[in-house]
């Protein structure tokens, strides 16, 4: 448990040397979805895996939060782990901190791997949030679960309802103010990673791709939103793909 300033997060590393890749989950996920990664990473670098504030067993201080918030937890984390070299790896929400991060402490980020991520979203998906973030405030864990998956699901959430609610309207935020026109302020390479049958969206990594600077994007076919816990192979090839890039932008 690393404090980051007023509340605490867990962190879990595994693995030696450089890079060193920070994976960042989505939303009312947890450390643990990155398991199937986590051995492989190891091999290549050192792997870092945080339960982002409200979720998992991480504390949530009061809100409400702003991107910067989520943001400046990261950057807090990269600057325990001490490696210059950091990448890193976000799915979905995880992915918008990440970008959050490069954009307001650049020099505490190497690179950037998205997975089935976005920039902005539309009225409907800023309502969709709000639900979210209503339904964990009024109900709980339960009320996040069925906003999200549905009546019918037993998916269960571990976490603090609340601050994942606030974490929600993050989200929400992406409607009023996108990121996608600032984007072209991150000068790290990008690696983008979408499932073809993402329901959130292939096009939301298209539109990534043409505002990044330096960005390579890989859509990875019969596959969805999880695309790291799908195919992890698929995800390792790429970044091995990746990873020559990051050096390169190093050296120079």
């Amino acid at each position: 448990m690393l404090d980051v300033g007023g509340h605490r997060l867990r962190l879990d590393v595994t693995g030696e040397g450089s890079p060193t890749f920070l994976c960042l989950h989505g939303l009312v996920d947890r450390i643990e979805i990155w398991n199937e990664l986590q051995g492989p990473l190891a091999s290549r670098g050192r792997v870092a895996r945080l339960d982002q504030r409200g979720h998992g067993e991480s504390e949530a201080p009061p809100g409400p939060y702003r991107r910067e918030d989520l943001a400046r937890d990261v950057g807090a984390v990269v600057d325990e782990l001490g490696d210059p070299n950091t990448i890193l790896v976000g799915h979905s929400m995880g992915g918008i901190v990440s970008m959050a991060t490069a954009l307001a402490t650049p020099e505490r980020v190497a690179g950037l791997i998205l997975i089935g991520t976005a920039s902005q979203c539309n009225e409907k998906t800023a309502a969709w949030y709000e639900r979210i973030a209503l339904a964990g405030e009024h109900e709980g864990n339960q009320g996040l679960a069925r906003a999200i998956y549905g009546e019918r699901s037993r998916k269960k959430i571990m976490g603090d309802a609340r601050g994942i609610s606030e974490v929600t309207r993050v989200l929400k935020s992406l409607y009023d103010d996108p990121l996608t026109p600032k984007l072209k302020a991150i000068a790290c390479p990008v690696l983008l990673i979408v499932g073809d049958k993402d329901p959130m969206g292939a096009k939301a990594s298209s539109i990534l791709a043409s505002h990044f600077s330096d960005a390579e994007l890989v859509t990875v076919p019969d596959c969805g939103h999880w695309v790291h816990v799908e195919e992890p192979d698929a995800v390792l090839a790429a970044i091995d793909r990746y990873l020559p890039r990051v050096f390169a932008k190093e050296k120079t």
